[in-house]
């Protein structure tokens, strides 16, 4: 038996097409557990209409934050195969077969698929920017990576001796998990292919707060200090080297382009494959945006993260190994 968990908040918006894409898979889960969180817009009723209609979806109410949820769901879930997903995906139409099988085979016990962006037509210039500055490219999936939760599979009783989901941290639960299963000794089994998609952050707004989230939470549960010393640095040398390029010598400003070229190499590759149905012209733009976009992304970064610390350091996170 395989349950498929999620967890929602007030996605009224979109939860009858995320289930109908669940349901249009090729394999179908044994049951679908949706946990809510606690929705005001009408998620909950229309859960509540949906189970009504197929006796495969199972859902309750459960106050808490993600990772609440989805030991909740956990919980509940009859099955020892799990796979875990977010609304608001869309998948491959063998998402869940390719993920489930080596679960049920018995052949892996934590399997994680590669993802990507998915856009609407009426995207504009800043989702796909946003996009390329936030999320790997298919070829990137040739290299190992963190498992996200929108695309995981692994046996319940993998989920119980990792001590579950972190119900700790705010965000970024997802990275601690991962970490909390490589400390027992197990290692996920990659499928390099990008079967599952998100939507972008498709304003400045959203995209800040949404990067000032994650460092704020990198910052509760120690994560990643060199790449955040890096960032700091990085733009730290630049202010000088601006402030040399005014007032010594303009040839400083070649050293500014160089670094930033290597800097913003990856993002403009991203590019690339991201925006390769766009007009010509809003690519040529893209491409001259993408290291700006890229700068305020890290801008919310280094906000969040010195946050994150200050209150791990003061006891508002109760930090736990």
């Amino acid at each position: 038996m395989v349950s498929l968990i999620a967890t929602v908040l007030n996605e009224g918006n979109n939860i009858s097409d995320w289930l109908n894409g669940i349901l249009s898979q090729t394999v179908l889960p044994d049951e679908i557990i949706i946990v809510d969180g606690g929705s005001k817009d009408g998620t909950w009723e229309i859960l509540t209409k949906k189970s009504q209609e197929n006796n495969r979806i199972k859902i309750f109410q459960h106050a808490g934050n993600i990772s609440s949820g989805r030991n909740f769901a956990i919980s509940k879930a009859g099955g020892e195969n799990i796979v875990v997903t977010d609304a608001g995906c869309t998948y491959d139409k063998n998402w869940f077969k390719k993920i489930s099988d080596p679960i049920i085979s018995g052949a892996q016990v934590f399997v994680a698929t590669g993802f990507g962006p998915w856009f609407k037509p009426s995207d504009n210039l800043l989702a796909y920017l946003v996009a390329a500055a936030t999320t790997p490219a298919p070829a990137e999936f040739s290299r190992n990576w963190l498992p996200s939760s929108r695309s995981v599979a692994f046996k319940k009783d993998v989920w119980a001796k990792a001590g579950g989901y972190p119900e700790w941290i705010p965000l970024c639960e997802d990275v601690v998990f991962d970490f909390k299963i490589f400390k027992t000794g197990i290692k996920p089994n990659y499928i390099r292919e990008a079967l599952v998609f998100w939507r972008p952050r498709t304003t400045l707004s959203s995209f800040f707060k949404q990067l000032f989230g994650y460092t704020r939470s990198d910052g509760h549960g120690k994560l990643w200090l060199r790449r955040q010393m890096t960032r700091y640095i990085f733009y730290s040398i630049n202010i000088i080297l601006l402030f040399l390029t005014i007032k010594v010598s303009g040839w400083f400003v070649l050293i500014i382009l160089a670094g930033q070229f290597d800097y913003g190499r990856r993002f403009w590759k991203r590019w690339a494959v991201f925006s390769k149905d766009l007009p010509l012209f809003k690519r040529y733009v893209g491409f001259i945006l993408m290291p700006f976009v890229v700068a305020f992304g890290d801008l919310g970064k280094m906000c969040g993260w010195p946050l994150g610390v200050y209150e791990r350091k003061t006891g508002k996170i109760k930090f736990e190994v």
